[in-house]
């Protein structure tokens, strides 16, 4: 009994007197080496995958292990009396040192840093633009040939309404890479637009007028009981030309990329008929505009506009059963443009031109040849607009709030307004510093 206790006790010193070798992590890229070191002399080298790693041994005491594929494997090294000495489970990623070298050729002032973390690589680091931001991560994951998918920006008007996808807002993404990199400074893109309508109207009236009120344009009651007395004739031939106004100024600002969405307007309900009976949905109209700018890596902005400018038609309505709806008249364009800082465009040429002609007559004798014309009265109405749009660009810097320069009222007395005139001495913030800068540097 006291023999086989001193046996147990000798077999656990023995035991712990081994050295112990607990499994470490060693990262290899493809096709690289690694020497490994070891105090007691090398037997025998186990790779459980020699599909991914592989072994060379250079003398006793010094092993190397090579990357062959992408994967992890096992590594055991053994002494001459079979007993572990080295134990590691290695990973093998894929070579990153040529994208690293074009990397910093193709954006040599840019912080990135590439690193593999398991399957995935992973861009880290702070670049100087959103664009650049994205370059980097297309470069990447078109040298590794990671399978890539594109997301295409549809552009939404304030109505919900789809547009053409723009190409150039288009953005891609990779399998197994994540993009990580920051933007030192956002890029914001505030656009100034004047939305006009130019407008040239014509207005003639030709004829005779009969009213027994005194006014133009309305006939007696009673034909048969009209005399020359009661008859009061009116030749009219008159014109009216009216030049325009200015429909919406809005200020609208942007991050590079986005989309912002505006409108001036309002509503009005269109009835659907369906299974259930009639359903009323709501039609924006008025002034609406849709646009989307980017800032490109030589500091132009491409810049998307779609604008429309609806009216309300009553003269055309549609009819759902017992309710008749009015419909809309619109105008809409859709462009592209490449501008640099502070530059403005113009969008122009979208015409309407209208004609309307009405006859009023005294049954029997208008219809007489010749003297006709003495018993009609006729309106012609010539009407031609001109929807003209001014834009301008400029790329912005959010400003501190105690720049901000807010609206202010000044209260006037009667007398002031009456002579018009500025008793004040006072010096307020005016409004238009405000609008002019659109809340940014």
């Amino acid at each position: 009994m006291i023999a086989n206790k001193t046996k147990s006790a000798a077999l656990i010193c023995l035991i712990l007197a081994l050295p112990s070798y607990a499994s470490q992590l060693m990262s290899l890229d493809q096709g690289a080496a690694k020497t490994i070191n070891l105090k007691r002399q090398i037997a025998t080298v186990f790779v459980a995958n020699q599909q991914i790693a592989d072994y060379k041994i250079i003398d006793d005491n010094k092993v190397v292990v090579y990357g062959v594929g992408q994967g992890s494997t096992s590594v055991i090294v053994y002494d001459r009396g079979g007993n572990e000495i080295y134990n590691a489970e290695l990973v093998v990623n894929q070579s990153l040192r040529l994208l690293k070298q074009t990397i910093i050729a193709r954006f040599p002032d840019e912080n990135v840093v590439v690193s593999n973390v398991g399957d995935q690589v992973v861009l880290d680091g702070i670049v100087s633009s959103e664009e650049v931001k994205q370059k980097v991560y297309r470069l990447v994951g078109e040298m590794l040939k990671k399978e890539r998918r594109r997301h295409t920006y549809e552009l939404r008007d304030a109505d919900g309404e789809e547009y053409d996808e723009l190409d150039y807002t288009s953005r891609f993404t990779y399998d197994q890479v994540i993009n990580h990199l920051k933007v030192l400074t956002t890029e914001q893109i505030n656009v100034k637009l004047t939305v006009a309508e130019v407008s040239s109207s014509f207005l003639s009236e030709l004829g005779v007028s009969y009213s027994d009120s005194g006014e133009p344009g309305k006939f007696v009651n009673k034909l048969l009981d009209f005399t020359a007395q009661d008859i009061v004739s009116v030749i009219s031939a008159s014109g009216d030309d009216k030049i325009g106004q200015v429909l919406a100024e809005p200020n609208l600002s942007v991050i590079s990329g986005e989309q912002a969405s505006f409108l001036a307007g309002g509503e009005i309900p269109i009835a659907v008929r369906d299974e259930d009976g009639i359903s009323i949905s709501y039609k924006e109209y008025g002034v609406k505009l849709a646009m989307v700018a980017k800032v490109t890596d030589s500091e132009n902005i491409r810049l998307t506009l779609i604008p429309e400018v609806s009216s309300i038609d009553e003269s055309n309505k549609t009819s759902t059963g017992l309710i008749s709806v009015p419909t809309l008249r619109t105008r809409r364009a859709q462009t592209t443009v490449h501008l640099k800082d502070g530059q403005s465009f113009v969008l122009a040429g979208l015409l309407t031109s209208e004609e309307r002609e009405a006859l009023t007559k005294i049954p029997f004798l208008g219809d007489i040849p010749i003297l006709g014309a003495l018993f009609s009265h006729t309106t012609t109405n010539r009407s031609k607009t001109e929807l003209i749009i001014v834009a301008t660009v400029n790329l912005v810097d959010p400003v501190e709030s105690e720049q901000v320069k807010l609206p202010s009222f000044k209260r006037t007395s009667d007398i002031e307004r009456l002579l018009r005139i500025d008793l004040s001495e006072l010096n307020e913030p005016e409004l238009e510093g405000t609008i002019e800068q659109g809340g940014f540097n």
